[in-house]
């Protein structure tokens, strides 16, 4: 009989400590471009909704734009490609007007799994998401060249959905802290005690405060207009009342002029051509006394309006982000659960012999990434992945130090408070 060679592989949650760079666009990334400008004349931000939408990078790494053109933007940042689509526009238009463009990738080009796994291919890449994650959206190793023992196999998919609780949990505490800010009107977002230290921390939270940013500008614009719009009205009201005021004299002047006619021409001291033509006055006062008052009373309730949409706009605000942390805090709690219970299941999965995983048959898999045009290089489970790397898993044949251990690896889960 052949012997039975056994390695042993620690299966262990590591987090990334160093933050991602500014994401660089590639083929088949999908980006959202946003186009508008600021129309002085209405006072309001004016999108270009034949403009605004999803596109896809193409395989020579470009976009097309109605109007811009073809916009190259691999190896480009977002930011860098909405300069371009900027600039790009203001020529192709010759236009005065501040075309403003944002470019936000909403689909990542997909990362690929090959080798000594379930089910070897392309899979949706998403942020922050490491070695051991696609593994894991590859169903694992494969079981054609190596036998998990049924406990190896709870583990390694309780780490797996550790992790990825782990990093959604972390996006909705840096989601709770920017609501709370808005809620108590800070003037930052704070860093939250449980996201310190962690890998996604700094970056999460760099996202979140970018948000916080926009919305309070977008919040302190829609005040300002109505604040203007409200001093505007005040002075038409003003105005007015200083018009009624003289209508008033002029009217009092008038009827008081026609009476001492009608006085004459009933002693037929004067005509009474001149009593009518005094009547026709008066009545035209009246009239536009009347206009006046009528106006002023319209400005007087556009101004009530404008002080009750501001009153709403507030507190829809408030109403708004009250809810989303209340919904926010429930998730918390819910992830913090279904972590405690993924611990708990690795915990009892690995409490057997020496407390590794066992490995029949061969010995631990060798992880290489290919990154674009560069050779092959070993990474660790807890290595960060990039849209359109490719991974592959290589498991060394029997004999091939079939029982060296995996490096130096640091403790097991810790179950967040």
């Amino acid at each position: 009989m052949h012997n039975i060679l056994r390695a042993i592989l620690v299966v262990l949650a590591l987090t990334s400590g160093a933050r991602a760079a500014e994401y660089v666009l590639g083929p088949q990334d999908v980006v959202m471009v946003r186009v508008g400008h600021w129309d002085a004349v209405l006072g309001a931000y004016v999108a270009w909704t034949d403009m605004n939408g999803e596109y896809t990078v193409t395989p020579d790494g470009a976009l097309a734009l109605p109007l811009a053109g073809r916009i190259t933007a691999a190896g480009q940042d977002p930011g860098a490609v909405a300069t371009t689509i900027a600039t790009a526009l203001r020529n192709q238009l010759v236009s005065r007007e501040e075309v403003q463009v944002t470019v936000d990738v909403v689909g990542y080009r997909p990362v690929y799994v090959l080798g000594a796994v379930r089910t070897p291919g392309a899979y949706p890449y998403a942020p922050g998401m490491t070695v051991l994650q696609a593994i894991g959206l590859a169903g694992g190793l494969s079981q054609a060249r190596v036998e998990f023992q049924r406990n190896a196999r709870t583990a390694l998919a309780s780490l797996g959905n550790y992790e990825v609780l782990s990093l959604a949990l972390q996006r909705r505490l840096a989601t709770e802290a920017r609501l709370v800010a808005e809620t108590d009107g800070q003037g930052r977002v704070e860093m939250p005690p449980d996201l310190e230290g962690t890998g996604m921390g700094t970056e999460l939270m760099a996202r979140e405060r970018e948000i916080f940013a926009a919305r309070n500008a977008a919040l302190a614009s829609a005040l300002s207009q109505l604040d203007g719009l409200e001093r505007l009205l005040q002075q038409q009201i003003e105005q007015m009342t200083s018009q009624v005021a003289l209508r008033e004299r002029q009217l009092d002047l008038a009827t008081e002029e026609m009476d001492n006619i009608t006085d004459l021409v009933a002693r037929g001291l004067s005509v009474a051509a001149r009593r009518i033509e005094l009547e026709s006055r008066v009545a035209d006062q009246e009239v536009r006394l009347l206009e006046l008052a009528t106006a002023r009373l319209n400005a007087e309730q556009r101004l009530n309006e404008v002080r009750r949409e501001r009153l709403d706009l507030v507190n829809t605000r408030a109403r708004e982000v009250a809810e989303q942390l209340l919904t926010i805090r429930t998730e918390i709690a819910e992830y913090r659960i279904r972590l405690r219970t993924e611990a708990a299941l690795y915990a009892e999965a690995t409490q057997y012999e020496d407390g590794y995983m066992q490995m029949e048959g061969l010995g631990s898999p060798d992880m290489m990434l290919t990154r674009g045009n560069a050779d092959a290089v070993p990474v660790t489970r807890s290595d960060l992945i990039r849209p359109g790397d490719v991974l592959e898993l290589v498991l060394p044949l029997p004999g091939q130090d079939a029982f060296a251990p995996p490096p130096a690896a640091r403790p097991i889960l810790q179950t967040q408070r």
